[in-house]
């Protein structure tokens, strides 16, 4: 019988409400008490939590929505690293200097490279430990722009990911407490945080007494004030991210002294409009390699580029919107539920099209006959990307399926050490604190994200770390 963690906690909740209220204490806060407490059960969290316990720590994993697994549950479950069985055996040619080359390239220069060699250094170490924790995945192969092999994806995509490494967790006896928000920080005169003050399902508020505090909190895609604040070039922008990343995390942190790194980057991508999964069939139409276009009728980007790329261009766009353009020849039926719900517009001829959608008929025109003429030449000359197999636009019936900005992810972060410290203005760690995952990212990136599979791979390490060092703080 598969145990219901959610219903002991809440029989439990119930039994202590009942005694206190018995005993006359109905209006005390019930204290636990836990060697390491970590707040949010994303890759990070789960991480760190299994670490720490692998040291005899107690542990109690607190998430404040009602499953776990943050962002990386929606994901495709990619980990992008270097050096593991599963390169070894795939005989992928790479090194560690080259993954640091590449990252920061990515973002040209402007991230920390002692950090970046610190994960790709441990990046295969940390894939064999999902694998030999019971996670599965494919043969490498390349994500971003780079033509190394290096992303290894879980055929379960996200879910392949966390539920061995849940079920992994609570064979180490993590108390894994859904439904649990933390409101603050618990600090003691001398500064040192000593856990957290929470509230549970019923509103009952619970104070975990810690030796040790992590912070997992993930991005803050949710919060319309610190994307305003951090990331103004996403305001608006439809988030993928979990729904409990509202930046409560680097908030806490802050209050209690924290420094935070910030370059105003996000993980870029984009949407059909309307849609709010980017798993439905209708937003799957924006992976199409066709003609692109913005409401000038001009084309502006290689279709086929890295979806970060594409962001930075699509922002840059009049009025942030794109079209996506298919004709009879590349028909697909999900067109046909997109123009039903409103996001796409059908026409039987091109001119028609343009004013259904509102993009300026005469450019669209010459800028579909100059596509075709390329498809027939066989070259892109304006953006390079790969025609074979491309047909004209010139079959009945057209579509125009809008296109908008979303992001996965904020690439803002609580300031940390090697060891997941959590650092202050001074660059001194805060005792007591640390942070791994989104909340924790700032050293990594600058504007674009680098490749699918490295938010991932960062959280899992740098959770493994915190999770590691805070069980020894705790001792």
């Amino acid at each position: 019988m598969k145990f219901n963690r959610k219903r002991l906690s809440a029989a439990v909740a119930a039994l202590t409400l009942s005694l206190a209220v018995f005993t006359g204490c109905g209006a005390k806060a019930e204290t636990k008490d836990y060697d390491v407490v970590v707040v949010g059960a994303g890759a990070a969290g789960l991480a760190a939590a299994i670490e720490a316990a692998e040291t005899g720590a107690s542990v109690a994993l607190l998430e404040k929505v009602p499953v776990s697994g943050g962002s990386t549950i929606l994901s495709g479950g990619i980990v992008y690293g270097t050096g593991s069985k599963l390169h070894e055996a795939a005989g992928v040619e790479d090194s560690v200097e080259d993954l640091v080359t590449y990252w920061s390239e990515r973002a040209d220069g402007k991230n920390d490279t002692e950090f970046l060699r610190f994960v790709a250094e441990r990046s295969g170490e940390t894939i064999n430990w999902l694998v030999d924790m019971g996670v599965e995945f494919g043969e490498p192969a390349p994500t971003g722009i780079s033509p190394v092999a290096r992303a290894v994806t879980s055929p379960h995509h996200g879910g392949g990911i966390i539920r061995p490494m849940e079920e992994y967790a609570e064979s180490k006896n993590v108390d894994i407490l859904l439904e649990t928000t933390v409101k603050e920080l618990i600090k003691g005169e001398d500064g040192t945080v000593k856990g957290v003050k929470a509230v549970n399902a019923e509103g009952e508020e619970i104070i975990y007494n810690a030796k040790s505090t992590i912070l997992a909190t993930g991005g803050f895609d949710r919060s319309t004030e610190l994307v305003k604040e951090y990331a103004p070039q996403a305001e608006g922008h439809l988030s993928f991210a979990g729904m409990g990343n509202s930046g409560e995390g680097l908030v806490m942190a802050k209050d209690a002294g924290a420094s935070v790194l910030s370059n105003g980057g996000v993980i870029g991508f984009r949407a059909v409009a309307g849609e709010v999964a980017y798993t439905t069939d209708v937003c799957s139409l924006m992976w199409m390699p066709y003609l692109y276009v913005n409401l000038n009728g001009e084309r502006f980007v290689n279709e086929t580029i890295d979806y970060p790329i594409f962001y930075e261009e699509l922002i840059k766009q009049p009025e942030q919107v794109s079209y996506l353009i298919f004709d009879g020849s590349t028909y697909m039926e999900a067109l046909d539920k997109a123009v039903e719900k409103g996001s796409a517009f059908k026409a039987d001829s091109l001119e028609a099209l343009a004013e259904a959608a509102g993009i300026d008929a005469v450019k669209f025109e010459k800028t579909v006959a100059k596509y075709n003429e390329m498809i027939q030449a066989g070259e892109d000359t304006q953006f390079g990307k790969v025609l074979t197999g491309h047909t004209p636009i010139e079959k009945e019936s057209f579509y125009a399926v809008k296109v908008v900005p979303a992001i996965l992810g904020t690439m803002t972060g609580i300031a940390t050490n090697l060891d997941a410290e959590v650092l202050d203005a001074s660059g001194n760690a805060i005792k007591g604190l640390y942070a791994a995952g989104e909340a924790a990212n700032g050293n990594f990136y600058n504007m674009v994200y680098p490749a699918s599979g490295t938010s991932i791979q960062m959280s899992l390490t740098f959770g493994r770390v915190a999770g590691t060092n805070a069980a020894e703080h705790a001792k």
